[in-house]
């Protein structure tokens, strides 16, 4: 368990930053999500002292950098059971499952103390919309399979592509939260897939969000 040698922790400014920070965003969040959420963040500092799951160290940051930039990403959920590829500390997938709880987030990440951490949060929370599992996108075998995918700034878009395409190939969209999108990434998505571009909103942030959206090509 992770000694409690974490930056300072003030649950009142978090409520209040998150909260504007969702309002922002033209979202409510009812009390018992937005407390999740912050006991979640909790955690989140608690656990990164130790294993550093996370570059950000202040958890003001966190919260605009981390849950409202995951929040964004709510108005453009479609599906039911969704995949999180590479989710690393639950970003953008366990905000998502909090602020979600009647669909069903498959948070998949290779590294074994950021799927602990996400393990521990989840029995804590007592989250029953969460599955964790450790494991490499490209070798995994999910039954029943996603019928959504989404991914924070995992890789390229042609590299998503191909660890994900099972799934795309199937009817899953894949949701790709990117900073910025090179023209190298869009002219390199293999054929056969369509690609459409949505802004995201970002408050506070003077850097552009964008959502690409993949999908396949209806074959005729």
């Amino acid at each position: 368990m992770p000694d409690r040698t974490a930056a300072a922790f003030d649950a009142d400014a978090i409520l209040d930053r998150l909260q504007r920070g969702a309002s922002a965003l033209g979202q409510t969040i009812p009390d018992p999500i937005r407390d999740r959420l912050v006991a979640y963040l909790a955690e989140l500092v608690r656990w990164n002292a130790a294993y550093n799951l996370t570059a950000l160290k202040d958890p003001l940051e966190m919260v605009d950098r981390h849950l409202v930039d995951s929040l964004s990403l709510r108005p453009h959920l479609e599906g039911s059971r969704i995949l999180d590829a590479g989710t690393g500390a639950g970003l953008p997938g366990l905000v998502l499952a909090i602020a979600e709880p009647d669909r069903r987030f498959v948070l998949v990440d290779s590294n074994g103390k950021k799927v602990r951490f996400l393990r521990h949060v989840q029995r804590s929370l007592g989250l029953t919309n969460v599955e964790a599992v450790h494991g490499r996108l490209e070798a995994l075998d999910l039954d029943p399979p996603p019928d959504e995918l989404t991914a924070r700034a995992l890789a390229p878009l042609p590299r998503l592509v191909e660890w994900l395409a099972p799934w795309i190939d199937a009817g899953a969209p894949l949701k790709a939260m990117k900073a910025d999108l090179d023209p190298a990434e869009r002219d390199g998505l293999p054929d056969g897939y369509s690609l459409e571009l949505r802004p995201l909103a970002w408050p506070g942030q003077s850097a552009a969000r964008t959502l690409a959206v993949v999908r396949r090509r209806s074959r005729q």
